[in-house]
């Protein structure tokens, strides 16, 4: 019988690799006339048919909050996860999508930092090291001293660290809710509150839904789907089973997996170099795994 831990160490994992495929989706399901933000909220509307279907004649009871947790679930969904996907999405129209989830995965350390600092709980050296070569694998995996500097990239830059820190605060937050809810429910709320959110700043949105081209429906599809619904569900379970620090580390696979989908899925090269980035962030996460 696999022991709890494991449980997470595998949710967190398959998370990461779901994840990875995102910038593939974003990437081809926006246009001109169809911004990131509209992409969003295309996924968000398809995700919320699908977890309110399955939370009705599955989860039915569990849909009843009393106050204090929909108000946690509120903050989750229409603040940290609301601003987090939003800065990631719009980072993708000044970056490519290695160099947008490279600045997203900053956020271990930012998680590891918060939880020493406010929350008096020591990080100890094992898992120190697993951020610390974690992120010099990824570095490797995006060929980083290959960037070129342009006004553009900067922006990108501030919506990739600002997607950092809400992340960060997302895996943060969560802790205090994974206890008293149903993952599933918890991912049907937050998605909700933070499509209730987009539609109060974006509402012309709804005028361009009628020509939305079917690219562009099928991409929100997959990310609802495959970059949202399950992913989101299994890091809510891996942060319930293995806390927020190591659920964090672990999801630094998804910029190996990222690389790797792209070059089984879309014939991107990969180099030596990026191979060997790919190996030391796995080697890292079998070390944190045996500490």
């Amino acid at each position: 019988m696999i022991c709890v831990k494991t449980k997470g160490f595998m949710y967190a994992i398959i998370s990461a690799v779901l994840f990875g495929s995102a910038g593939i989706f974003v990437k081809e399901g926006y246009s001109n006339n169809f911004s990131p933000v509209d992409l969003l909220m295309l996924q968000y509307i398809i995700a919320g048919i699908i977890l309110f279907i399955i939370c009705v004649f599955k989860y039915r009871d569990s849909l009843k909050l009393n106050k204090s947790i929909m108000k946690k679930l509120f903050i989750q969904g229409a603040i940290f996860n609301t601003l987090m996907t939003v800065f990631f999405y719009s980072s993708f129209k000044y970056l490519n999508a290695a160099e947008a989830t490279l600045l997203l995965y900053t956020y271990p350390t930012m998680v590891a930092i918060y939880v020493a600092v406010f929350k008096k709980q020591p990080i100890g050296y094992k898992k120190a090291l697993s951020i610390l070569f974690t992120f010099i694998g990824s570095m490797l995996v995006l060929n980083i001293f290959k960037f070129k500097f342009t006004s553009d990239m900067l922006i990108g830059i501030v919506f990739g660290v600002l997607s950092a820190v809400f992340y960060s605060a997302m895996n943060i937050y969560a802790e205090g809710i994974v206890e008293d809810v149903n993952e599933l429910v918890i991912t049907f709320y937050t998605t909700m509150f933070s499509l209730i959110v987009l539609f109060i700043f974006n509402y012309k949105f709804v005028n361009r839904l009628p020509y939305v081209d079917m690219i562009s429906v099928k991409n929100a599809f997959n990310l609802a789907l495959l970059c949202e619904i399950v992913p989101l569900t299994l890091l809510y379970a891996a942060i319930k089973h293995i806390g927020p620090v190591t659920t964090s580390i672990i999801s630094t696979l998804e910029i190996p997996s990222s690389a790797l989908l792209g070059f089984l899925f879309l014939n991107e090269f990969l180099s030596i170099v990026q191979v060997l980035g790919i190996v030391v962030v796995v080697l890292s996460i079998i070390y944190l795994k045996k500490s």
